[in-house]
C-alpha cells in the first residue's frame, strides 16, 4: 500500500519533483566535486606553489555550499508536503492511521532524496574532469587534471547523504504531523486595502528615495576616506531596498491590479476580470516568495559586481605597481643584462628613460597635510614614447600640461581626479596645475614617492639633485632567471639610498647620495636597483583564476536555487486553484484565454523579481567610477541573469501548462 500511494503521489507531481530532484543534483555535483578536489594528485602536483591552501578553501567552500544546499532542501521540501495537505486530511478522514500518514511522507523524502543523490553523484563523476581542466585554464596551469575520488571522500558524500536524508525526512514527517493536528479549514485573510494601499506607496517612496541617494553615492563615494556619508548612504539603500521591495509586493503591485480590474473597460470586455482575479490570488500567496527571490538575487548581482570590480582594482593596482616583468635603473642594469645572457630568455621589448631626482614642496589633498620630498621627473616625450598600457590608466596630457603620478591602493577609480596645484620644485618654477594618475611607466616600487611628468624645455632646464636612468624589460614566457641567479642579484636590490637634509627653504635643503647603512641617518629614500614581477604575476593570475571559480560556481548555484524556486512555486498550485482553472473551462472559457492567465502568471512571477533585482544591485556599481568600469563585462553578469531566469520562466510556462492541460482531460 505504502508502495502504490507513494507512487502515485510522485507520478502526480512528477514535473515539479523532476525540478527539484535536478536542482538538488546539481548542488549536490558541485558539492562532491569541491570535496574531492582537495586531494586531488593531479591538484597538487601542478600547484605545490600553494602548498595546502586550495585543499584549505576547497573545503571551507565546500561545507559553506553544503550547508546553503541544506538550507534550500528544507525550505523547498516544504512546498511538497503543503501541497499534499488535502490529500493527507483525506487519508485521515478514510480512517488511515496518523502514523501510518506520517510514515508516508517520511518514505517519500528518502526516495526523494536519494534519486537526487544517485544522479548527484553521477554528475559529479561526469563533470569533475571537465570542472578541474576549467580550474586549470583559469590558473594559467598547463597540466592535465585526471579524475580521481577516493574512498575516504566516497564515504564522506556516503554519510552526508545518510544524515541530511535523515533530518529532511524527519523535517518533513514533523510537517506532516502539524498538518494533521489542524483540522481546521485554512481562514483566506481578505485583502485589507485599507493598509496595503499606505503601505505600498510608501514602499514606493522608499524605492524611489533609494535611487536618489543611489546617484548621491556616485559622487559622494569619493569622500570615504574621511567621511561616513557614503558608509550611511550605503546603509540606507540597503536599508531602503528591502523594506520598501517588500512593502510594493505587499501593497503597490495588488492596489494596481486592483485599479485594472475595475476599470469598466477591460473588465467588461470578456473573461478577462477571472484572469485578473486569479493573478491577484496567486499573487498575494507568493508576495513572500517573490520578495526573498528578488532580494538574494540582487545580492547575488552585488557580489558578482563587487567581485568583479576587485579584480578589476587588484589588476589595477599590480599593472601599477609591476608595468615590466624585469626592471633596473643605471646602477644595475650592466649585472642584469650579464645574466640575462646564460639564460634562454627572449625578449620582446626593451625600454631607456632618463629622469631626474628633485626635492618638492605641496600641499596634499589626499592626506590633507603639507608634504616635502623627493621627486622624480620624466619629460613628455619620454613619457608618451612608452608602450600605451604604461599610461592609460592616467589622464591625458598635452605636451605643455603637467601630470602627477601618485600611488594609489584604493579599489575606486574616478574619471575626474582633482587636479594638484602649487607644487614648488627647487631651483624651477612652481608648478601650479598638475593632472593627476596612478599608473607609474616603471612602476611605484621602483622608487620612492611620486613621479612627475613634465614638458620637454621644463625638464631640460629644471636643475637635478640626482639623475638616473630606467630601463624596462619585456620578455615571451618570462625572464627564466634561475633561483641562483635571483640570488646573486638580491645584493643589487637598493641602489643607493638618499638622505635629505631639509632646510627652512627648498633652495637650502639638498640630497646626498649614499650607498650602504641608511638606518643610521633620518629622512632616508630608497632608489630600487631592479624589481622583478615574473613569480609575482604568475602567483597572481593563479589566485585570480581560483578566485573567478568559486565565485561562479557559488553564483550561479544560487541563481539556478532561487530561479527552481519560483518554478515550483508557480507549478505547485492547490486543489482551490486548480479548481478555479477547472470551472473557467466548464462554463466556456476557451482555452487560449486559460493559456493566456499561465501565461501572464509566470511573466509577473519572473519579470517582477528581475527588474527589482536589476534595480537594486545597480547601487554596487555606485561604489565604483560609473565612467570606466560600466563595461561588456558588467553587461554580461546582468544579461547573463536576465537570459538565466527568462529559461526558467519559458520552461515554467512550458511545464504549467502542460500540467494544467492533463487535469483538463481527466
Amino acid at each position: 500500500m505504502y508502495r502504490k500511494i507513494i507512487r502515485r503521489s510522485l507520478s502526480n507531481m512528477r514535473d515539479s519533483y523532476l525540478i527539484y530532484i535536478l536542482a538538488c543534483s546539481f548542488a549536490i555535483g558541485i558539492f562532491g566535486i569541491l570535496e574531492s578536489m582537495g586531494d586531488n594528485p593531479s591538484l597538487h602536483f601542478a600547484l605545490h606553489m600553494w602548498d595546502s591552501f586550495i585543499s584549505d578553501v576547497t573545503s571551507i567552500m565546500s561545507g559553506l555550499f553544503a550547508f546553503c544546499a541544506f538550507v534550500y532542501m528544507i525550505y523547498v521540501g516544504g512546498f511538497f508536503i503543503k501541497q499534499q495537505r488535502n490529500e493527507f486530511l483525506t487519508f485521515e478522514k478514510l480512517g488511515m492511521q496518523r502514523w501510518v500518514i506520517v510514515m508516508i511522507s517520511f518514505l517519500q523524502t528518502i526516495i526523494v532524496q536519494a534519486l537526487a543523490w544517485l544522479i548527484g553523484m553521477v554528475l559529479m563523476l561526469i563533470f569533475q574532469k571537465f570542472m578541474g581542466m576549467l580550474l586549470f585554464y583559469l590558473m594559467r596551469v598547463r597540466f592535465n587534471f585526471e579524475m580521481h575520488v577516493s574512498l575516504t571522500n566516497l564515504w564522506f558524500l556516503i554519510q552526508v547523504f545518510l544524515v541530511s536524508t535523515l533530518i529532511l525526512s524527519i523535517v518533513n514527517a514533523i510537517k506532516t504531523i502539524r498538518i494533521l493536528q489542524k483540522k481546521k479549514r485554512r481562514i483566506i485573510i481578505k485583502t485589507r486595502w485599507w493598509l496595503r494601499i499606505p503601505a505600498g506607496i510608501f514602499g514606493f517612496v522608499l524605492l524611489l528615495s533609494a535611487q536618489f541617494c543611489t546617484a548621491m553615492l556616485f559622487k559622494d563615494i569619493r569622500m570615504l576616506g574621511y567621511s561616513s556619508k557614503p558608509l550611511t548612504e550605503v546603509f540606507y539603500i540597503m536599508t531602503a531596498d528591502i523594506f520598501g521591495t517588500y512593502l510594493v509586493y505587499f501593497g503597490f503591485l495588488p492596489f494596481v491590479l486592483n485599479i485594472l480590474e475595475r476599470v469598466h473597460s477591460l473588465s467588461y470586455s470578456g473573461v478577462n476580470i477571472f484572469s485578473f482575479k486569479y493573478m491577484k490570488d496567486r499573487l498575494f500567496q507568493n508576495i513572500s516568495i517573490l520578495w526573498f527571490v528578488t532580494e538574494l538575487s540582487a545580492l547575488a548581482l552585488a557580489l558578482l559586481t563587487f567581485c568583479y570590480f576587485g579584480y578589476q582594482a587588484v589588476h589595477q593596482n599590480y599593472n601599477n605597481a609591476y608595468p615590466f616583468e624585469l626592471a633596473a635603473n643605471k646602477d644595475t642594469v650592466r649585472v642584469i643584462k650579464d645574466e640575462l645572457k646564460k639564460t634562454d630568455s627572449k625578449v620582446k621589448g626593451t625600454y631607456k628613460t632618463p629622469v631626474k631626482i628633485n626635492l618638492v614642496s605641496y600641499y596634499s589633498k589626499n592626506t590633507q597635510s603639507y608634504i616635502r620630498q623627493p621627486m622624480t621627473f620624466m619629460s613628455y616625450s619620454d613619457y608618451m614614447s612608452l608602450p600605451k598600457r604604461m599610461h592609460k590608466g592616467n589622464a591625458k596630457i598635452n605636451s605643455h600640461q603637467y601630470l602627477k603620478i601618485d600611488y594609489s591602493s584604493s579599489t575606486f577609480r574616478y574619471d575626474s581626479e582633482p587636479d594638484e596645484h602649487n607644487i614648488q620644485v627647487k631651483n624651477s618654477p612652481m608648478i601650479q596645475t598638475a593632472r593627476t594618475g596612478s599608473s607609474f611607466p616603471y612602476g611605484s616600487s621602483m622608487h620612492f614617492g611620486p613621479m612627475m611628468i613634465v614638458p620637454d624645455k621644463y625638464y631640460t632646464k629644471m636643475p637635478a639633485e640626482v639623475e638616473d636612468t630606467f630601463y624596462g624589460w619585456d620578455f615571451k614566457k618570462g625572464d627564466r632567471l634561475s633561483r641562483g641567479q635571483l640570488k646573486r642579484l638580491n645584493s643589487y636590490r637598493d641602489a643607493y639610498f638618499m638622505k635629505v637634509d631639509f632646510k627652512s627653504s627648498l633652495s637650502k635643503s639638498s640630497i646626498e647620495v649614499m650607498k650602504k647603512e641608511p638606518h643610521k641617518y633620518e629622512d632616508t629614500y630608497t632608489q630600487a636597483g631592479f624589481l622583478r614581477q615574473g613569480s609575482i604575476k604568475k602567483r597572481f593570475k593563479q589566485g585570480g583564476g581560483f578566485y573567478l571559480f568559486i565565485v561562479a560556481l557559488f553564483s550561479v548555484a544560487l541563481l539556478v536555487a532561487l530561479g527552481s524556486v519560483l518554478t515550483l512555486r508557480v507549478l505547485l498550485r492547490d486543489d482551490y486553484q486548480s479548481r478555479q482553472l477547472r470551472t473557467l473551462q466548464k462554463i466556456g472559457v476557451e482555452e487560449s484565454e486559460i493559456k493566456g492567465i499561465i501565461r501572464r502568471e509566470n511573466t509577473l512571477t519572473f519579470v517582477i523579481p528581475i527588474i527589482f533585482a536589476l534595480v537594486q544591485s545597480y547601487a554596487a556599481i555606485a561604489m565604483f567610477d560609473v565612467g570606466r568600469h560600466i563595461s561588456k563585462n558588467i553587461i554580461l553578469i546582468y544579461g547573463g541573469y536576465v537570459i538565466l531566469y527568462g529559461l526558467f520562466g519559458i520552461i515554467s510556462y512550458q511545464v504549467s501548462w502542460r500540467s494544467v492541460k492533463q487535469k483538463f482531460s481527466l
